[in-house]
């Protein structure tokens, strides 16, 4: 794979995609796959599990038994791995964290793994960007509504980046919008969670505290 010069901090990158990262798919999941195996059970991401907020940490993901559990780990993913769906019906991304390091990536997830003189936050800032985004949906393709992506469908999408101090400057901003969203969809759900029980218990008091008739 070509990779960019090591340093090149005082210019943009401008290269096609495949150039300046390794690009490749996960590996694919089958009902064989999903019984139990002789061996460790590894987590698996899959679409869902990514989301506006990073992918889902190891701990929310399924663990999937693999009759080759080296082929697997193969395709595990680490941190600042840009993924995106590469089969589905909506096209997602997601910025590897450490929460989600060493995750396996499901078939139906393509990997972009930055090189030299790339870092991954400004990467997936770039892609999921409402100007990349379009660029990429045109390249998926499908019949119907479950459309389809390679890793050789993107691999000539020519992309540009600033150098790599700024790079390092939008990967922060890019990480810090991601935890502050994901703390509060956490809040939210909590605020959620207690009016529940509060509107439970009004509703439903009367149903211990009140008398029966004999």
């Amino acid at each position: 794979m070509k990779r960019t010069d090591p340093q090149p901090s005082a210019h943009a990158v401008i290269a096609r995609l495949g150039d300046i990262s390794e690009v490749f798919a996960g590996i694919g999941v089958s009902r064989e796959d999903s019984v139990e195996h002789p061996g460790e059970k590894l987590p698996v991401i899959g679409v869902r599990h990514l989301q506006d907020a990073g992918v889902a940490a190891i701990a929310e993901l399924d663990s999937v038994g693999f009759a080759s559990p080296s082929r697997a780990l193969a395709n595990a993913v680490h941190v600042d791995d840009v993924l995106l769906t590469g089969r589905g019906t909506v096209l997602k991304f997601g910025l590897v964290g450490p929460e989600s390091d060493g995750a396996i990536a499901s078939g139906n997830i393509i990997v972009v793994r930055p090189g030299p003189g790339v870092v991954g936050g400004a990467l997936f800032a770039l892609l999921a960007s409402d100007t990349y985004r379009p660029k990429i949906e045109v390249l998926r393709r499908g019949a119907t509504t479950l459309l389809s992506l390679s890793p050789k469908d993107i691999k000539n999408l020519e992309v540009t980046l600033p150098p790599i101090e700024e790079q390092h400057r939008i990967a922060a901003l890019a990480i810090e919008a991601q935890a502050a969203y994901r703390a509060a969809l956490e809040a939210a759900e909590i605020r959620r969670s207690l009016a529940r029980a509060v509107m439970d218990a009004r509703l439903f008091a009367h149903q211990t505290t009140g008398k029966t008739d004999d």
